[in-house]
């Protein structure tokens, strides 16, 4: 079922979570992808999905037929688990829980004592998501400050009513999102078996060279980045899209694909432009970014 054009001006904003540097933008140039392959089923993958910006756009849109989406972190495998598979009882917590600095203590402390997929640390980590500068889980304060004196306060970016009207909607979802907590190359390598291959776009937003540690949950060293670098380019997989910071391992990595510049806009403490690369492995569809 495809948006209709009234939903369409507000497409950008069906994810329940916020990101900093999301790519929920690139919905149009991975349309066009899409569009491109082989008649038939269209599949969607992301092994790194986080807040899954993009994917759920084009779902929305019925661009893909399913979307296969997985994150190895157990806090964000944790929200998208019981967002999909208990969606009443999330927006329930999304309509009830007080929006404020003692909830905002108490997830942080679930958070650190957690490590096993749970409804509640898969809403602390969506609450946290919420209520923290830059959607940060881990690292970042509250938005307005411990002390509440800020231009925005911690509420800001939590309006319950749209926020359990987009969980909600991902139930009625359910059946089309597979949902896996697998480390990213494994998902990789398993995808050749598991999934049609030649219709299915596989969008990479791996944790970033420059600031992984920083922003990411599960950050990569560089043998990662390298052998993530040779499963995309050893052939396996047909059509991909990848985005990173425009650093020169990944210039030299991916130095034989096509390499576009990307300005990204991330809202840490003052909104600015990155400047990072969107890398495929076929010559680019013709869609401006």
């Amino acid at each position: 079922m495809s948006a209709t054009a009234e939903e369409m001006s507000t497409i950008r904003s069906i994810s329940p979570f916020r990101y900093p540097g999301g790519k929920a933008f690139l919905y149009k140039y991975l349309l066009e992808w899409l569009k491109s392959l082989p008649a038939g089923p269209r599949y969607y993958a992301e092994p790194f999905c986080g807040g899954a910006g993009a994917a759920v756009i084009l779902l929305k849109l019925g661009a893909v037929d399913q979307l296969h989406l997985n994150d190895a972190d157990p806090k964000v495998y944790s929200a998208w688990k019981f967002i999909l598979d208990e969606p009443e009882r999330f927006s329930e917590a999304i309509l009830r829980t007080p929006v404020d600095l003692q909830t905002w203590h108490a997830s942080r402390k679930i958070i650190e004592s957690s490590s096993e997929p749970s409804f509640e640390l898969g809403f602390a980590t969506f609450f946290l998501n919420r209520t923290s500068r830059s959607g940060i889980v881990i690292g970042a304060g509250p938005i307005g400050g411990y002390d509440q004196r800020g231009k925005w306060k911690i509420d800001a970016r939590f309006n319950r009513d749209a926020l359990a009207e987009r969980v909600r909607w991902l139930g009625t979802m359910r059946d089309r999102i597979q949902l896996t907590q697998e480390d990213a190359l494994k998902f990789l390598a398993r995808s050749t078996r598991r999934l049609a291959i030649n219709q299915t776009l596989f969008f990479i937003d791996p944790p970033y060279i420059t600031a992984g540690g920083r922003l990411y949950l599960n950050a990569m060293d560089e043998g990662k980045h390298i052998a993530l670098s040779d499963m995309l380019q050893g052939g396996t997989l047909p059509h991909w899209v990848l985005t990173y910071d425009d650093h020169p391992l990944i210039r030299t990595l991916y130095s034989t694909q096509a390499v576009e510049d990307l300005a990204v806009t991330y809202s840490l403490q003052n909104k600015r432009k990155e400047r990072e690369v969107l890398i495929n492995n076929q010559a680019a569809c013709a869609q401006s970014i």
